[in-house]
């Protein structure tokens, strides 16, 4: 949602006019991941325009922050008066480009809005000006937010699905000392599993069932005494740590220093996978039902 080529009946400060002189509005962007599932952006607002500044403090306008990610439908806003504003968003909710506009808008009704710092064109004028009303914006260049965590979200990766060698049923069993996690199936299981492993729309609920439960039992094991030291060799270790890096996070240190059950750990991984599964679980559901009907 960027600005562009709008026309406004009244002055407005940007560095792409020149409705105001000697007047800055500008905004730094910083980015970082906090935790594993989260993307911390931290704003510093810089804004030189005494009168604009002074409706800020008396309440009369705000500093507005919007921010929307079109690949997936995720729209945000902060208001705020400082010109320092942090915003958490998890990382689940966004993917790819994001847009980002930081705005001064005004919060109540203005019967006589004049500035000392427009040009000579509006010298002498006064305007009205409704609540919302835009005062000043600065368009942010689009990020591109790559999230190349994958090893938790795919049987293809770190995990290896394998079919184990029985016509009884068994339960399902993950081994650790191969370079890839295995997920061993029975027979019957792993005919079912590769019918369906390759269809996008079942990825979540088979992720769910097979790759979330295995990443708990990973993790426990790594809890263990000399846990880290018994598979830090592994390629799938590696993989994991360099995953947990990639966030800004130390695997090591949130295995055994933070408080979070195995549990915890597995579906923040995996970006809450359970929730997935379930909506993707509705969404058939609910499909099925609406052909039935037809």
């Amino acid at each position: 949602m960027n600005i562009t080529k709008r026309l406004y009946t009244y002055p407005v400060l940007s560095e792409e006019r020149d409705d105001y002189m000697d007047s800055v509005f500008d905004a730094d962007v910083q980015y970082k991941m906090n935790g594993v599932n989260n993307l911390l952006f931290d704003f510093d607002i810089e804004m030189d325009n005494k009168e604009l500044h002074k409706m800020i403090l008396e309440g009369n306008a705000e500093y507005v922050i919007h921010i929307e990610c079109a690949n997936t439908s995720y729209r945000t806003t902060i208001h705020d008066i400082s010109n320092h504003v942090s915003k958490e968003i998890p990382i689940g909710r966004i993917n790819g480009r994001i847009e980002i506009i930081v705005l001064i808008v005004i919060k109540k009704y203005v019967n006589h809005f004049v500035n000392s710092n427009w040009n000579d064109d509006y010298q002498g004028l006064s305007f009205e000006l409704s609540k919302g009303s835009i005062l000043a914006y600065k368009n942010i260049p689009a990020i591109e937010i790559v999230k190349n965590y994958e090893e938790f979200n795919s049987t293809s990766s770190i995990f290896k699905v394998y079919k184990r060698l029985t016509t009884e049923p068994k339960p399902m069993e993950v081994e650790l000392s191969t370079p890839q996690i295995g997920i061993g199936l029975g027979l019957e299981e792993y005919e079912i599993y590769s019918r369906f492993c390759a269809k996008e729309e079942f990825q979540p609920i088979l992720n769910s069932m097979m790759v979330f439960p295995a990443l708990v039992y990973v993790f426990e094991e790594l809890k263990q005494e000399n846990g880290i030291d018994n598979y830090a060799g592994r390629n799938w270790y590696i993989s994991l740590s360099k995953a947990y890096e990639k966030r800004g996070v130390d695997l090591e240190n949130e295995l055994l220093y933070s408080d979070k059950t195995s549990v915890q750990l597995a579906q923040e991984a995996m970006e809450l996978p359970l929730n997935a599964a379930l909506r993707k679980f509705a969404d058939l559901f609910e499909a099925g039902e609406e052909e039935e009907d037809a």
